[in-house]
Order: C-alpha cells, then structure tokens, then sequence
C-alpha cells in the first residue's frame, strides 16, 4: 500500500492549502462513499480504494485530501470515521444550514418534498411565491409567504442560504430581495446570470445545461475517465471555496 501521509495541510511557503473547484466537488463524491463504507462497518480505507470507487488515480486522492491535514497513516490508510469528519468540516456541513425558497411551483413543491436535504443537514424555514393566490396556504408543513415578506421573514427564522426556483424573470429581483435580507449564499435554478455581491456566494444549477452535456458525452463516447468528479457532478457554474 503506498503511503498514505499528507502534507499538514500546508505548502512548502508554509500557506494553507487551498482546494480546487473540482476538488470541492469531489469531497462531496467521498464523502457520501466513505459514509457508505462506514454504514457497512469498514473502518479504514485507501487513497486507492477511494480512487477506484470514484474512477480518479489514488494519486489525485492524496492531493485532494492533503488539503485537510495529516490525517493518513503510512501502511495503513485512512480513518474511515476520522476521514469523514474532516471532509464535513472542510464542506461546511458540520453543522446545520436554514434555507429560504423563493418559488411555490412544481420544482419549488419537489424542492420542498426531497428528504435529502434534512439527511444532509439543509433545511428549508420559509417559501415564498410571488403568486397571491398562493400567500397563506401550506406546503410540507410550511406557510407560503408573498415575496413582499422576505425580509421580515428571513430575519425571523435565521436563514442563511436561498434556494431559486421562480422563472428566468424573476430570478434576479428575488436574488437582490434574499441578499438585501442577509442571506449569504444562493443556489439559482433558474437558466440565467445572476449578478450579486462579492461577498454573497453563488452556485447555479442549469438542468439543460447538464443534459446538453449529457447528449455529448453520449454521442461521443465521454472522457478515458467516465466515473470522475468532473463528469459526475459538473452542475456548478460558480462554487468559491473561500
């Protein structure tokens, strides 16, 4: 088995190391095969067991998770349980997250309805639909508020985060009412370019998007890596690290 020492955390220059895009994106990968690995009592894996569940060279592992310090054990691997807290801590999901939905429709209704969210920690505390008819009735157990509310609401139930799901058209008035509240961080669905501040972080998901590369690497037959990170889990358009 090689090595399996890391670096501390630290360049050479003795600066913290930071991850990439695309190595944010594949510690959400190990982190959901190392909670699965644990579930079925495998207490301590590989940089090569993780490299080939994931489809990415045991060497790639090690870089990546060089970035959460000395975690490896020279011959013997990785702390499974140790491993996976490290990951948490680093993802920002050590602890819970409160989110705010702006739009009641058919993605918002199935948004509100995915039990994942609450498993991984999210959990939405307020809708809101700019549709008046929709104001005051209930969905999965929470009150649809007018758009109008957002501040008074937000404020109200401490969220932190903005989930889009309203039309391209509205996209941009609900990102500035959700930032102008103090939420810090917006997940947009909608298919356009949303412009907020510096400090507000931005993930976009393009379901279309996604498909068109789909279509590609279908109809060319995709990258010599099929199962890596990159083809897995493209779906951020902006996803800072700082």
């Amino acid at each position: 088995m090689a090595s399996e020492g890391t670096s501390g955390g630290r360049e050479a220059t003795g600066a913290e190391v930071r991850p990439s895009r695309a190595s944010v994106s594949r510690f959400s990968l190990y982190l959901r095969h190392l909670e699965g690995l644990l579930r079925e009592g495998v207490g301590k894996v590989s940089s090569s067991q993780l490299g080939e569940a994931l489809g990415i060279t045991d060497a790639q592992v090690r870089k990546d998770l060089a970035c959460l310090g000395s975690l490896g054990h020279p011959g013997i691997g990785y702390v499974t349980e140790e491993l996976i807290g490290a990951i948490r801590h680093l993802l920002g999901v050590d602890r819970p997250w409160l989110a705010a939905l702006v739009g009641a429709g058919n993605l918002g209704r199935a948004l509100l309805g995915y039990r994942g969210f609450e498993q991984r920690g999210f959990r939405i505390v307020a809708v809101f639909d700019a549709d008046p008819g929709k104001a005051g009735t209930k969905l999965e157990g929470l009150t649809v508020h007018d758009v109008r509310s957002i501040p008074r609401v937000v404020a109200s139930t401490g969220a932190e985060l903005g989930l889009l799901a309203v039309p391209s058209e509205a996209a941009q008035p609900a990102a500035d009412a959700l930032v102008a509240a103090g939420i810090r961080g917006l997940l947009n669905f909608a298919p356009v370019m949303l412009r907020v501040p510096p400090e507000v972080r931005l993930v976009s998901v393009d379901l279309t998007v996604q498909l068109e590369q789909l279509a590609f690497l279908v109809q060319t037959g995709g990258p010599d890596t099929p199962r890596s990170a990159e083809t897995i889990l493209p779906l951020t358009s902006r996803l800072p690290v700082g």
